[in-house]
């Protein structure tokens, strides 16, 4: 960590106000200022009295303070509007990916036009672009075949996907995923695949793939619904889509759009993200291998307060904890003890940074579903569950329509919705006793329930007409 010098500065938004012992009022430099000034650290030393030195190392101690994730929060806020818990856990999965085994995968699930893609790429500016390897969507077979390198000695292909940032802008083929599952559990730092290949003559030959280890991996779905093997390999995020949310992004497409060259020129001089910036590139420097985390005891006993029935799954749950924890303390790894040459440890502010962080998504991701999917459960579906009726689809139709202002898809709250729910238990599907061709909805563990009311839906929404197999 570098000495405190005589100047100090200060960056905002606006520009960066430096100040020394001796002067009275802070020295303002604007965003223009600095970029139309080639030689501005010598301007400022100039008008401060100081060497160029001493207003260089201002700037480094600057990146190098101590920092914690509000104000990380704040600084992504720039161009993610809300999704608090979102972005942080995107940065600590992007900050992870310099380790040498501490990378994590995150799914974005949520309804089309949510910003699932956009968060995830918003995120990914802030990082060297030699990491980043931003696919739309990839077939089973074209993912191992790109980017690999051929080993004559050993006759295989591999590919290096070592201190990776993987970006799906889509869900891959299903495949594609269940291929993936291995190297996304951490089972083998090297993972040997035999996959087929057509030869010149079209004949089909077997080709070895060794995939080489770990890559941090973003998945964007717009699917609500998810494989048990994902969901348990997986944070699951899902971006905020309540009507202030929308406001603030509406605002900030109109100045993107209005004006792109000057949106982009904001966005490259601002001077709080190109401090996040600096901050990163160090931090890849530095070389930190691992994190350790010396007060176990303390982590078992806040684990355990909120986890007071086990479950096999909560056994990835902790160390999700961990992974958080230990990204707070690599983003401020100046002010942490160096354990080894490439080795810090983790304080008791890490532990409560990251159990606070985990505990905004602790209660969906726990479940198995996506922080938007738990939200329409809490919000619509449960003030409607009664253990003296059962509930009808139409009813959910009319209340979501009511609460968020937008039709809900007939086909998303049929086929992923209602049975990604029952998977967790929140609630039971059954035959409609009036019409056994629908299927409605009880609580998870009603007695008995007599048949359900005649009740209208409210004005505007009509339910389309089912010709299901026993689904409806």
């Amino acid at each position: 960590m570098p000495a405190i010098g005589s100047v100090k500065v200060r960056v905002t938004e606006a520009g960066s106000y430096y100040s020394t012992q001796s002067l009275q009022e802070e020295l303002f430099v604007s965003i223009q200022d600095e970029n139309e000034d080639p030689q501005s650290d010598v301007t400022v030393a100039k008008k401060l009295g100081v060497d160029v030195k001493d207003v260089m190392a201002a700037r480094f101690y600057d990146v190098c303070r101590p920092t914690n994730f509000e104000e990380l929060s704040d600084v992504l806020g720039s161009t993610i509007r809300r999704d608090r818990s979102n972005k942080l856990i995107l940065l600590c999965g992007g900050v992870l990916t310099f380790t040498d085994q501490d990378q994590n995968n995150f799914i974005m699930s949520g309804e089309s036009s949510g910003g699932k893609s956009y968060s995830a790429l918003e995120v990914a500016a802030y990082f060297p672009p030699d990491i980043l390897r931003i696919m739309a969507t990839a077939s089973p077979t074209a993912f191992f075949h790109e980017h690999g390198t051929w080993d004559k000695e050993n006759h295989v292909l591999r590919v290096d996907l070592r201190q990776k940032l993987l970006i799906f802008l889509d869900q891959p083929h299903y495949t594609l995923m269940e291929r993936l599952r291995p190297l996304l559990s951490h089972d083998r730092r090297e993972l040997l695949y035999k996959i087929t290949d057509k030869s010149k003559r079209g004949s089909l030959r077997t080709k070895s793939v060794v995939l080489e280890g770990y890559p941090t991996v973003f998945f964007c779905a717009a699917k609500l619904s998810l494989d048990e093997q994902e969901k348990t390999r997986t944070f699951i995020l899902s971006p905020e889509t309540d009507q202030e949310k929308l406001k603030e992004s509406v605002l900030l497409r109109i100045k993107r759009d209005s004006d792109r060259e000057a949106f982009s020129d904001w966005v490259n001089l601002h001077p709080r993200r190109r401090w996040l910036k600096s901050r990163i590139q160090e931090i890849q420097k530095a070389d930190i291998d691992q994190v350790t985390i010396q007060d176990q005891d303390l982590v078992y006993e806040r684990f355990m307060k909120s986890h007071r029935h086990l479950a096999p799954r909560h056994q990835r749950d902790v160390s999700r904890i961990m992974s958080l924890i230990k990204a707070h303390a690599l983003l401020n790894f100046w002010h942490r003890e160096r354990i080894r040459e490439h080795t810090i440890a983790a304080t008791n502010e890490d532990i409560e940074a990251g159990f606070a962080l985990y505990k905004e998504i602790a209660e969906s991701n726990e479940l198995g579903l996506s922080p938007q999917l738990y939200e329409i459960y809490t919000a619509v579906i449960k003030p409607l569950l009664d253990p003296e009726r059962s509930l009808r689809k139409d009813e959910i139709a009319s209340a979501y329509l009511e609460r968020y202002g937008r039709p809900l898809p007939w086909r998303r709250l049929d086929r992923e919705i209602l049975p990604s729910l029952e998977a967790a238990t929140l609630i039971r599907l059954e035959p409609d006793p009036n019409d056994r061709r629908r299927m409605v909805v009880y609580p998870p563990h009603a007695g008995n329930i007599s048949p359900p009311e005649t009740i209208l839906p409210l004005s505007g929404v009509h339910p389309p007409q089912q010709t299901n197999t026993g689904g409806a």
